[in-house]
């Protein structure tokens, strides 16, 4: 449950361009316009060395990210509960001929793969959810994609709350429990001398 609802809501952040960039105030027109020409993401799903495997995996449009989750460490918070010191990952790919070369034909076609990174990073930097904490982008770096395109990834760092284990043992010991219910005596009505808040 944890990682399906992390992963659906981040899902959700990246496919919402639009939403982000009229957020983007009008003393930043110049950079919301810059961003609204960076081409639309075709292609969102969980990392498993897609690129490498071509010829073999189900085909994708690009630009595509990729989402990995690795956790950095775990600490217990209370009964069943964790905190979750978690790196998530972002692959951005992008499979152009363009060359970004001075004087190429298509340089800025090829350019917008680097406006389309740094669009990724701001839409994700600094956002919180339901399900994850505050994100912090902690790296940005080239990845092999085995000569089919761009790749790069962006990593971010965030606390997650786990807790899916409480929850379950919660259920559980309430499961071959019984409940009575009685009319019992209620406790008498005293009279203070002093309310307790006045009016």
């Amino acid at each position: 449950m944890i990682w399906t609802d992390c992963y659906k809501e981040l899902v959700e952040i990246i496919r919402n361009k639009d939403g982000f960039l009229a957020s983007i105030p009008d003393e930043y027109s110049e950079l919301r316009e810059r961003m609204e020409n960076t081409p639309e993401i075709e292609h969102i799903d969980m990392w498993h060395e897609q690129v490498s495997f071509l010829d073999e995996e189900h085909p994708f449009s690009s630009p595509a990210v990729f989402i990995e989750f690795n956790t950095l460490g775990i600490e217990d918070e209370g009964l069943l509960v964790q905190r979750l010191h978690t790196q998530i990952d972002f692959r951005l790919f992008y499979e152009t001929f363009s060359d970004t070369c001075e004087g190429a034909e298509m340089q800025e076609e090829a350019l917008s793969f680097l406006d389309l990174l740094t669009l990724l990073g701001m839409m994700l930097h600094g956002k919180s959810g339901k399900n994850f904490g505050t994100l912090r982008r902690t790296h940005v770096g080239r990845e092999e994609s085995g000569g089919a395109g761009n790749m790069y990834r962006i990593s971010f760092e965030c606390e997650i709350m786990d807790y899916t284990t409480m929850e379950l043992a919660s259920h559980a010991d309430m499961k071959d429990r019984e409940m009575k219910i009685s009319n019992g005596d209620l406790p008498e009505k005293t009279e203070d001398e002093e309310p307790l808040y006045h009016l």
